[in-house]
């Protein structure tokens, strides 16, 4: 990743240590959730899961990744609060990234992943339970380094294949033209599901105003 572009123009927080936490090295979420993907998969067929049981968690456990995934950049990245003083502080949960991609803000920072991480891992236990939770957290996992890092390599990377190029052109048109539209970033699955796909020959929509108020970040 030597090309990575190491300039940061935009510092969010005045206090040196939380504008460090909001960023976060693109290694940073494989070194952490690498070994907790590989050992809670290990740990729930130590526990009894049977290899086919495990086989079909795994996967059920990306898929529902997927889900998550559109939940939360369509009904949460993009809510756009009513009142000044919300709206300002809501502009870090996501709309900075629209007005400014920078290489250690692409990926999610600890506390964020650490946090929805915990979260679903109480969520997967009450649902399924001590011992099937592990397979299908475990597909969770793989499912959230998926969107990781596929939405790094959208704004770092040219794809090769016709995939990746698709995806990523969608994820462009996300950014600058539909900012209504494809909120899948690692699967466009739920784009078609949800009717939020652009359609052929469908031009971008008016979009509201939107005062942000920017006034707290700052060139560095």
């Amino acid at each position: 990743m030597s090309d990575i572009p190491k300039k940061r123009g935009v510092r969010v927080f005045k206090n040196p240590i939380m504008d460090r936490l909001s960023r976060a090295h693109p290694a940073l979420p494989a070194i952490m959730w690498i070994p907790a993907l590989i050992a809670a998969l290990v740990y729930g067929l130590y526990s009894g899961v049977a290899w086919w049981a495990a086989a079909l968690l795994w996967p059920a456990g990306v898929f529902l990744w997927t889900l998550f995934e559109y939940i939360l950049h369509r009904w949460i990245f993009h809510f756009v609060p009513h009142d000044d003083e919300r709206r300002t502080s809501y502009y870090l949960v996501h709309q900075i990234h629209h007005d400014a991609t920078e290489w250690d803000r692409l990926v999610a920072p600890p506390l964020m992943s650490l946090s929805l991480g915990l979260i679903f891992a109480i969520l997967f236990r009450i649902v399924l339970g001590p011992t099937l939770m592990w397979p299908a957290f475990s597909g969770f996992i793989a499912g959230y380094l998926l969107y990781d890092y596929s939405h790094f390599f959208m704004h770092f990377r040219a794809p090769k294949t016709n995939f990746g190029k698709r995806i990523r052109r969608r994820h462009m048109q996300h950014h600058t033209a539909y900012p209504d539209r494809w909120f899948g970033v690692s699967t466009s699955f739920w784009d078609f599901v949800f009717r939020t796909h652009v359609r052929p020959g469908e031009r971008p929509a008016k979009q509201p105003e939107i005062e942000w108020n920017r006034e707290f970040y700052s060139d560095s």
